[in-house]
């Protein structure tokens, strides 16, 4: 998921996309065994290579690839939200790429921060939900499970992508409303996979039962059960 993300990117972005698949699995391969990393992340930053400001001189890339230790995955405990609306994402296959250019989640983290909650929640300028500062965002009601589309200005998400290949997921854009009217809310990314939400600006979220099944099918896929 994350190398099609990457190569989307690349396109997107009028970057030469000369890192194949092997490449790039070789050299993260590598890189964890001489770092004997067992539980962690690898993080492959692509910039443009060369000179130009806003007319690049070349389309070719440079390639960092760098790798932390963290924990395996676990039952993780709810979270607190907020809406952040001082700045908004826009609507684009922009907004799809994981790129260093994450102004707007950057302020809505230390919005967060500052108001004590844990992360906020992102919207676009017609006011949908998008996702959190670091997260793709889910919602349970009923028996389904929602998403906002790609075509709201989210992020494509690995984690996001996993889970919508695990279960069935309606994509279809989500109201402030709809988030408070959820049965359950959990949020996803790929270093702690499902979250669940506690609440939102202060309103309670009782139930955890989804997120908590889905985090156990993670838990037992990366350990091979």
């Amino acid at each position: 998921y994350h190398i099609k993300r990457i190569k989307m990117g690349l396109c997107t972005l009028k970057l030469d996309d000369s890192f194949s698949e092997c490449f790039l699995e070789r050299k993260c391969i590598s890189l964890l065994k001489a770092n004997n990393i067992i539980h962690g992340s690898v993080k492959i930053h692509i910039s443009r290579k060369g000179d130009g400001r806003y007319l690049p001189e070349s389309n070719k890339s440079n390639i960092m690839i760098s790798v932390i230790h963290d924990l395996a995955y676990q039952i993780n405990k709810p979270i607190s939200l907020c809406f952040y609306e001082e700045q908004y994402k826009n609507i684009g296959v922009l907004s799809n790429i994981k790129s260093a250019n994450a102004l707007v989640s950057v302020l809505a983290s230390i919005y967060a921060s500052e108001n004590n909650f844990d992360n906020a929640i992102l919207l676009n300028y017609s006011g949908d939900v998008v996702e959190v500062a670091n997260a793709n965002i889910f919602i349970v009601k009923g028996e389904h499970i929602y998403t906002p589309p790609l075509d709201s200005g989210c992020v494509d998400g690995t984690m996001r992508k996993w889970v919508s290949n695990k279960f069935i997921i309606v994509e279809r854009s989500i109201l402030k409303s709809d988030l408070l009217d959820a049965d359950e809310v959990f949020v996803t990314n790929a270093s702690r996979g499902i979250i669940p939400v506690g609440s939102i600006d202060g309103i309670c979220l009782a139930s955890f039962n989804m997120a908590s099944c889905i985090q156990n099918k993670l838990i037992n896929s990366s350990l091979g059960l």
